[in-house]
Order: C-alpha cells, then sequence, then structure tokens
C-alpha cells in the first residue's frame, strides 16, 4: 500500500473543507485551517538621525583680551591626548573664531570628555553660538571620532555622564 504524502493529504483535506458543509468541517475550518500570520509585517528599521551639517563655528568671547587661550587649550588637549597630534593649529582655532569654517578635529580620546569641555565653555560663557546652529551641531559638524567618523547622540552622553560608576566591589 502507498501512503500518501503530506501535500496529497493536504490537497485531499483541502478540497473536502471546500466542498463539506457539515458542521464538523465548518468547525475545523474555523480552527485548525491555515490562516494568515496575525502578526504585522516588521517594519525596516529606521535609519540614524544624521544632524545636518554647518559651517557655523563658535565665537570665543574674549578674542581680544586673551588671544592665546585657545591656542593654548590647544595645546593642553595635545597633551593630554584628547585631539590628535596631526591636528593643525589652525584647524582648532577655526572652530572657536566665528567664522564658516569646514575645519575637521579628530578628538582621540571619551565622547563624554568632548561634551564636557563644550558645554562647560558653553555654560560659563566662553564661547558661544550663532543663531543659525545649536551647540552640538557645531560640535558634531566640527569634531570626528577616532575613527574619523562624526559624533553624534550627545543626550545619551549626558545620561552617561550623570550615572555612578563603581570601581571594584565597594565603588
Amino acid at each position: 500500500m502507498v501512503t500518501p504524502t503530506n501535500a496529497q493529504l493536504g490537497k485531499l483535506l483541502a478540497s473536502y473543507l471546500s466542498t463539506s458543509n457539515d458542521a464538523l468541517a465548518i468547525n475545523f475550518r474555523k480552527h485548525y485551517s491555515p490562516t494568515t500570520s496575525s502578526t504585522p509585517p516588521r517594519k525596516p528599521k529606521a535609519k540614524h538621525f544624521v544632524p545636518p551639517i554647518t559651517e557655523a563655528t563658535f565665537i570665543y568671547r574674549y578674542r581680544n583680551k586673551y588671544p592665546n587661550a585657545i591656542p593654548s587649550l590647544y595645546q593642553c588637549l595635545i597633551k593630554a591626548k584628547w585631539i590628535a597630534a596631526d591636528t593643525k593649529p589652525d584647524d582648532f582655532c577655526a572652530i572657536f573664531e566665528g567664522q564658516p569654517s569646514t575645519a575637521r578635529v579628530k578628538w582621540i580620546d571619551k565622547q563624554a570628555y568632548l561634551f564636557y569641555l563644550i558645554r562647560q565653555m558653553v555654560e560659563r560663557q566662553i564661547v558661544t553660538m550663532p543663531l543659525s546652529a545649536t551647540i552640538w551641531q557645531i560640535t558634531e559638524s566640527h569634531f570626528l571620532d577616532k575613527n574619523s567618523r562624526p559624533f553624534h547622540d550627545f543626550n545619551n552622553c549626558l545620561r552617561s555622564m550623570y550615572q555612578p560608576r563603581f570601581e571594584g566591589r565597594y565603588g
């Protein structure tokens, strides 16, 4: 005796269900017949938000009173190894001149340090921004991470900065 395959059994059952009107077939159709998936189709992943690139730069308020402050900051950041050693001083200083610039600086340390530095400079009113751009648009447009990619998500940086850090067993 030849046993029917699953496909043949499926066809036989489908033809029976389509022609039969008795209660058993209707009940079977209602509860066991193959239906379309009740889960909605997957949505494509949202693309990561890329902030608009701006040529706007920070405006150093004390340029006339302390003209060597920004070059000194540049030297300190080089020594601390927060920015790449091959960064040109002119590129770094261009970010704080208030004139449109396409200068890029490679920040090689943690994003949180850049966030803290810029935020402190703004809060202490050392630098201001033009009306055409925000603090983080300027920062994301002119600073790159150690892999030469633009920084993003400074809100995440803010959250991580205020979370307690536990070193070792007892902090």
